[in-house]
């Protein structure tokens, strides 16, 4: 096929979309993609060649010659020349409001170099004298000596605040220290504020708990910068091929913020990405705001796009010596981690969210912490409640007695592959050889039955999710060549099911999204290459060409990028360009991680039908803007 007509089906599938909805017959289809190859992720009817969409709906999946019999007169007809189609992608643990606020922050790339993310502060204050007073990526916390002396020497009047960039950590100036009241004759307000010998508060914070205190405390999180910059970061997630998420939570005490401007967004009709909510206790102290948090935003908030209705119970990390491990960190013998949730304390709120039908997400890397969540959740079953969905994120360090029990208790396992499913010095000296063969034991877990959802936890790793497929099989990152456990390495069927149905079972939308299948919902994705015929190591070159909601377009391949082979010809240059007043895009912020860079602005590629505007509105929002 030419490169020409390869594009022009793109062309023809966006103005088929304009098109839909005027005077289509009732036994027909308004849309019908046909001469695909269709992976569906039903295990009743895995493939397919033809798809129909009648309004917000699938209403036909199986062959070219029966697809024949649902085409009426004001059916539009796609022939997609053989492009593989998948369900629209679905992730269980990201932040995509966070990342919403984080964008207002200086962004810092991925550096375990000390003097590279001082002198970026450095460059920025001298740009930017008035701020923003905080920045986000650089290195991971506890592998770099960064203390409050050191930023003093760039800017001591005013407070400043250096995020991890796993968000895990923190490094914060003598003048932020001062604002947020913790000094040498001060408790910590909560742990992990690092102290030097004489007991003052040296400027590391090595928990994200420490962190988020200093970063609520000087009033960092804002609903403007939510408001102004979400609709940006769903059209990066668009652009993957994303159509819903498990946002993971936001900062306690930021919930007024955070979740009333993605409501807003939600009324307005803007959201163009469904996003499942939680409430997150990063310590016990936060348990009662998390619950009344969710008791606020549970009933208001409960549509197909935008609903609340988790409790996360965060946790420590490998990195910073702060989750609990059942022995100790092999280069820390005397210490095994903090009692961050004593179980007691985990295990009520644990009930108390299953008694009124929230459901759990917890985060946790050591094995301790994972063993004491499955005994919690093992005494939620017990107590009869088998329908509250239940999980583990990030999921690390899985004890071998502990691998059967996600299976016995219906408990989803949540992972995600960069850094956890590879060889990493780090992560290596704190648990040893011994302990690195249970280090995200993904095979091991699909052997015990376990159900999988895969995620990235954007933006402390990269958001990309074919990277973290081909992560998830080789157990390698792509600039590398030693594989961590290789045994442990997913099939590509089964990290394309964690990454759609597994995810959609996780937050509770596995009726309505996760498989193309008839009657659900018409959310999909067409991807540059079939993944089913090239090696496992080229997975990552992988790029979204059209992914959409509800049977509308909201992503599709700018005609100006031509990366990985892939070019559009000059007549998508006359399709619409996307309402100014419907979306703010930003056009320099960079997110990165191990290398990996992201520019979140580059994918801006939804089309509005000058002809009809929108069509086919999902049931439970707003019109949206017309085009």
């Amino acid at each position: 096929m030419s490169r020409l007509l390869s594009h022009f089906v793109f062309v023809l599938l966006t103005s088929a979309l304009c098109a839909i909805g005027t005077g289509v017959q009732a036994d027909s289809a308004d849309l019908l993609l046909t001469n695909a190859r269709i992976y569906t992720v039903n295990k009743r009817q895995p493939w397919a060649t033809s798809l129909a969409i009648t309004g917000t709906n699938i209403s036909f999946v199986g062959s070219d010659v029966d697809a024949a019999d649902i085409v009426g007169p004001d059916t539009e007809v796609v022939d997609l020349e053989g492009k593989l189609v998948l369900p629209g992608l679905v992730s269980g643990h990201e932040h995509p409001l966070l990342t919403a606020a984080i964008k207002a922050a200086l962004y810092i790339p991925y550096s375990e170099n000390k003097e590279k993310m001082l002198n970026a502060v450095r460059d920025h204050l001298e740009e930017n004298p008035d701020g923003p007073l905080w920045s986000f990526g650089g290195s991971y916390e506890g592998r770099v000596d960064i203390t409050r002396h050191d930023i003093d020497e760039i800017i001591s009047d005013r407070p400043f605040v250096m995020v991890a960039a796993s968000g895990h950590g923190a490094w914060i100036n003598s003048k932020a220290l001062e604002m947020i009241g913790v000094n040498k004759d001060t408790p910590d307000p909560i742990d992990t504020f690092e102290r030097d010998a004489d007991g003052t508060p040296n400027g590391y914070l090595s928990s994200s708990a420490a962190a988020m205190y200093a970063i609520n405390g000087l009033g960092l999180i804002r609903k403007q910068d939510v408001q102004k910059n979400l609709v940006g970061v769903i059209e990066n997630y668009n652009s993957y091929g994303f159509t819903a998420v498990q946002d993971a939570g936001q900062s306690p005490g930021s919930e007024d913020a955070v979740l009333g401007a993605a409501m807003e967004l939600e009324q307005e009709g803007r959201l163009n990405l469904r996003i499942h909510g939680a409430t997150m206790a990063q310590r016990p102290i936060h348990l009662e705001g998390a619950f009344a948090a969710l008791e606020k935003f549970s009933p208001m908030l409960n549509s197909e796009m935008l609903t609340v209705n988790t409790l996360k119970i965060h946790g420590g990390s490998i990195d910073g010596y702060s989750s609990p491990m059942l022995e100790p960190y092999s280069d820390r013998p005397d210490y095994s981690g903090p009692e961050i949730f004593p179980y007691p304390v985990r295990l009520e709120a644990t009930m108390k969210a299953a008694r009124s039908g929230y459901a759990v997400h917890t985060h946790v890397i050591g094995d301790k912490a994972i063993r004491e969540a499955l005994d919690a959740f093992q005494a939620v079953r017990e107590a009869g409640y088998k329908d509250v969905r239940l999980s583990t994120g990030h999921s690390m360090l899985i004890h071998p007695d502990d691998q059967p029990r996600y299976a016995e208790h219906n408990v989803t396992c949540n992972v995600y592959a960069t850094k956890n499913a590879v060889y990493d010095d780090t992560s290596f000296s704190r648990v040893g050889a011994e302990r690195m063969r249970y280090m995200l034991p993904m095979k091991s877990l699909i052997k015990h039955g376990t159900r999988l959802a895969m995620s990235a936890d954007a933006p402390t790793a990269p958001l990309d999710p074919w990277l973290q497929m081909e992560v998830a099989m080789l157990r390698m990152e792509p600039d590398h060549t030693k594989a961590l456990h290789p045994e442990e390495g997913l099939s590509l069927e089964e990290v394309i099911e964690a990454y759609t149905m597994g995810a959609a079972y996780q937050i509770g939308w596995e009726d309505i999204i996760g498989s193309l299948e008839v009657g659900k919902r018409a959310d999909l994705v067409i991807v540059s290459q079939n993944l089913f015929e090239i090696e496992p190591s080229k997975i990552h070159n992988t790029k979204a060409l059209l992914t959409m909601l509800n049977g509308q377009v909201v992503y599709r391949r700018d005609a100006e990028d031509h990366s990985a082979g892939i070019e559009t010809p000059d007549t998508f240059r006359s399709l619409p360009p996307a309402s100014a007043d419907r979306f703010d895009p930003l056009a320099s912020v960079k997110y990165a991680n191990r290398g990996y860079e992201k520019d979140l602005a580059r994918f801006a590629g939804t089309i509005i039908c000058p002809t009809h505007g929108w069509h086919r509105l999902r049931d439970l929002a707003g019109p949206r803007p017309r085009g």
